[in-house]
């Protein structure tokens, strides 16, 4: 399918009008606009720090040395505390609030601003955990509350003992670890939802990929999945890659353009469709389309 505003109605409402689940992937791209940086392109966390931050990022290296561990990460969650919620992550929870059941958000990111827009826990899988929780690193269940003491943490401070007493598993008092997934981890069903994740994509009928590059193999993996089920696939990212490609040999399309432009536009074109299911006079892609929008090259 062209990147066009015509291509974009059509694919929603055929996806829509399949009657399956709404899958929604999401990466960093989708946190730009809240001043949040990505990973892996210009200016992201892994592009500019290299290797080094890359290796603070695994259990390798927390097991070593725990407390240099939690330093960086509660620095990283001051930083993320600091952000507030975009367009395009409110544009996701008015979709659900419009699908509820019929939409699975899954994302790649750790900052949490989708539920803070209003996203609900249940509908959301974090596939990479958040900086808000901790659990046990000798394997207790659970995942608790990082303590309201460390939300300012800032670079360069240090972990004292009224600090190390905090981050203790409360079933067994051993040192806890953030809940995320590290480089040198695997996704799972019990952390991370992994499972449930690959559930929704075989029974989507709409796919929508946002702000995720490929780098990350589950996005690519996801997308395959609802692909193989034929599901529309849309993908919403400024930068060519390789769900792009994926999305259009597979009979979906792709916009080109920020998160924050392009998902309130689909949102309202859902919102089109349910309120005229049962009028084809009314259908979205019947509609006259606003041309003017400055992500959309026609």
């Amino acid at each position: 399918m062209v990147n066009s505003p015509a291509g974009l109605h059509e694919a929603v409402a055929r996806g829509i009008e399949r009657g399956g689940n709404v899958v929604i992937v999401t990466g960093a791209g989708i946190s730009i606009a809240s001043g949040l940086r990505t990973y892996r392109g210009d200016g992201g966390l892994w592009t500019e720090e290299g290797s080094t931050a890359m290796a603070r990022a695994t259990a390798a290296f927390f097991f070593r040395k725990p407390e240099k561990s939690w330093a960086w990460h509660l620095a990283r969650r001051t930083e993320v505390h600091r952000a507030s919620p975009n367009d395009a992550h409110h544009a996701v929870a008015d979709l659900e609030k419009r699908l509820g059941e019929r939409m699975t958000l899954v994302t790649q990111n750790i900052d949490r601003l989708h539920l803070r827009a209003g996203n609900t826990p249940e509908r959301t899988i974090e596939v990479h955990g958040h900086v808000d929780g901790m659990r046990c690193s000798a394997g207790c269940d659970g995942v608790v509350p990082i303590p309201c003491e460390f939300d300012d943490w800032i670079d360069g401070d240090d972990i004292g003992d009224e600090h190390r007493e905090l981050l203790v598993c409360p079933k067994c008092g051993f040192v806890t670890r953030p809940h995320l997934l590290w480089f040198d981890e695997f996704y799972d069903e019990k952390h991370f939802r992994m499972r449930s994740a690959e559930r929704a994509a075989a029974h989507a009928s709409l796919c929508i990929t946002v702000g995720t590059s490929g780098g990350v193999p589950l996005a690519t993996r996801l997308a395959g999945i609802a692909a193989k089920a034929r599901a529309v696939l849309i993908d919403i990212n400024p930068h060519d890659n390789a769900l792009r490609h994926l999305a259009c040999d597979s009979g979906g399309t792709f916009v080109d353009g920020p998160a924050d432009d392009v998902l309130p536009v689909v949102g309202e074109i859902v919102d089109s469709f349910e309120r005229s299911a049962g009028d084809p006079g009314e259908h979205p892609s019947n509609k006259s389309v606003d041309r003017r929008s400055p992500w959309l090259h026609v």
